[in-house]
C-alpha cells in the first residue's frame, strides 16, 4: 500500500470511530431525554412541578435499634429545607437555606443553634431541591451520563449518573416501564472514609397531582440494616416565610 494510500485509509478509520462515537453518543442522549421526560410525567407533569414552590411532608423515621420519632419536612425553592423531629421528648431542629445550614440538637446537649458543618451541609443540601434531579437538570447546572441497564428489585431499570454543580455525583435509577425513580446511591463520609448510600423508593402515591414515594429505605455501606422513612401527608405550597429557615439568634446575639 502507498503511503497516500495508508494515509486516506487511517483519515477514513478517524472518521468511521469518529461517526460511531457520535452514533452511540446520540443514542445515549435520547435515551436520557425520553426518560427524563417520562419520569417527570410519572410524577405529575411539569405544570404540577413549575408549580410548587413549598412542600411540607409528615411522617415517620428510623433512628435504627427499633426507634422510630416523627417527623416534619419543609422545602422551599430555591434549595431551602428544615427536617423537625422529635426524639427523646425533644425536638430537634436541622435546617439549610440555600448555602449554609444550622442545627439544634437539644438531645446531644446542644441546646442552641449552631452552624452546620461543611460535611453536614453537603450532605442535607443533596436532597433539598425540591424538583429532584433530573427535572430542569441542564438549566439548574445538573449534567446527566447514561451508565448502563440493570435490574433493580426485580424490574428493568436504567442508570443515570448525575454531576451537580459543585461537582458532587449521584446515581438515580429510572424504572423502565413505569418512569419512577426506584433507586438512588449517593456518598458520604463515615468516621473519615466514604461510603456508598444506597436509597430505595416504594409506594409511589398521588396527591395534590404530585407523586410522592410513600416510603424509603436507605443502607449505607458497611450497616447490616436498612433504615426507613415513610410519608404519611403531603402539603402541596404551605404558606412557608423565609425567616423558617434563618439560623435564629443564639444568646450571645449571633446567627448564621
Amino acid at each position: 500500500m502507498s503511503k497516500k494510500s495508508m494515509v486516506v485509509a487511517f483519515a477514513i478509520a478517524v472518521v468511521a470511530a469518529f461517526l460511531i462515537y457520535n452514533s452511540d453518543a446520540m443514542k445515549e442522549r435520547r435515551i436520557i431525554n425520553a426518560l427524563v421526560v417520562q419520569n417527570l410525567e410519572a410524577r405529575g407533569g411539569e405544570n404540577v412541578w413549575k408549580s410548587l414552590d413549598t412542600l411540607r411532608l409528615t411522617g415517620q423515621m428510623d433512628l435504627g435499634q427499633g426507634m422510630h420519632v416523627p417527623y416534619v419536612m419543609e422545602q422551599k425553592r430555591p434549595g431551602k429545607m428544615c427536617l423537625e423531629f422529635v426524639f427523646d421528648e425533644q425536638t430537634a431542629i436541622q435546617c439549610i437555606n440555600g448555602d449554609s445550614g444550622w442545627k439544634l440538637l437539644p438531645f446531644r446537649g446542644r441546646n442552641y443553634p449552631e452552624p452546620m458543618t461543611e460535611q453536614e451541609f453537603s450532605a442535607m443540601a443533596g436532597g433539598a431541591d425540591i424538583d429532584g434531579l433530573l427535572f430542569n437538570a441542564v438549566e439548574r447546572g445538573n449534567k446527566i451520563e447514561f451508565i448502563g441497564k440493570e435490574v433493580v428489585a426485580g424490574r428493568p431499570a436504567t442508570k443515570l449518573e448525575v454531576t451537580l454543580p459543585g461537582g458532587e455525583i449521584r446515581w438515580v435509577y429510572v424504572d423502565d416501564e413505569t418512569g419512577l425513580d426506584v433507586k438512588l446511591e449517593t456518598t458520604r463520609v463515615v468516621n473519615g472514609k466514604e461510603r456508598l448510600v444506597e436509597t430505595y423508593y416504594y409506594d409511589w402515591q398521588e396527591t395534590e397531582g404530585l407523586l410522592i414515594p410513600r416510603r424509603q429505605e436507605s443502607k449505607t455501606e458497611g450497616d447490616t440494616e436498612f433504615h426507613f422513612v415513610t410519608v404519611d401527608s403531603v402539603r402541596r405550597n404551605p404558606v412557608l416565610d423565609d425567616s423558617r429557615f434563618a439560623m435564629p439568634a443564639t444568646p450571645d446575639g449571633g446567627t448564621s
